[in-house]
């Protein structure tokens, strides 16, 4: 709970930071040099903090991520398309699936799946049409993507679909923050990448070598 509670607080004082930040950078722009000397110390201040704050919220993050192991990526997705094809079709909508291959990413099972499902249901509810669900690896990072080729989301709630209590669509406002907050658990994140058609996508650590090689391997029952 600890740890929880210092990613939690890092991220509401960040935000309460970046707009302190954009008020005193206006300050020190201003003609009167009194004022804006003052300002750029206070500015000075700001970014100290700001390091504090990135330190704490990289400590939590490694802390909360310490369940996250070796997964196969592509295996994962593939049993969650498969549960939701019938949910999809019974709505006359398709599921397409572009999965890579042997992907590996350390991350906790249940949390991914869980953030798929979530994805997977607002598409569903709120999208159109076919609904992609497309998954590959972009340098030491797997990338989930969610789509469907509805109208999107309009520009004026794209800062906001992932806070806690919004909903744009008379759902809980619920699903997304959630989503977005197991994602994190595991040292990832959630971006909407593109709001018309929407697309979220999902960018996970690709498991190291030493990883995958300290699995425990489970040994045969009896000798072949």
């Amino acid at each position: 709970r600890e740890r929880e509670l210092v990613g939690d607080v890092s991220h509401q004082l960040r935000s309460r930071l970046t707009a302190l930040h954009l008020r005193l950078e206006a300050l020190a722009a201003v003609d009167d040099p009194e004022v804006a000397e003052e300002a750029g110390a206070a500015l000075e201040q700001a970014e100290r903090l700001s390091g504090v704050l990135d330190d704490l919220l990289a400590a939590a993050t490694a802390a909360r991520a310490r369940d996250a192991a070796p997964l196969d990526i592509s295996a994962l997705l593939t049993d969650v398309a498969a549960e939701w094809r019938d949910p999809l079709k019974g709505a006359g909508r398709a599921l397409r699936v572009r999965v890579e291959p042997e992907l590996l990413a350390r991350v906790t099972p249940t949390r991914l799946r869980e953030t798929i499902g979530v994805l997977l249901d607002n598409a569903l509810r709120h999208g159109e049409g076919t609904v992609t669900l497309a998954a590959r690896q972009s340098g030491g990072t797997v990338v989930v993507e969610v789509s469907d080729a509805g109208p999107g989301v309009p520009d004026e709630l794209v800062p906001y679909v992932f806070e806690r209590g919004f909903s744009g669509h008379g759902s809980t406002g619920v699903g997304l923050a959630l989503a977005r907050a197991l994602v994190e658990a595991d040292g990832g994140r959630l971006e909407l990448s593109q709001a018309r058609p929407a697309m979220f996508e999902v960018f996970l650590p690709v498991a190291r070598a030493d990883d995958v090689l300290g699995l425990p391997w489970k040994p045969e029952p009896t000798p072949r």
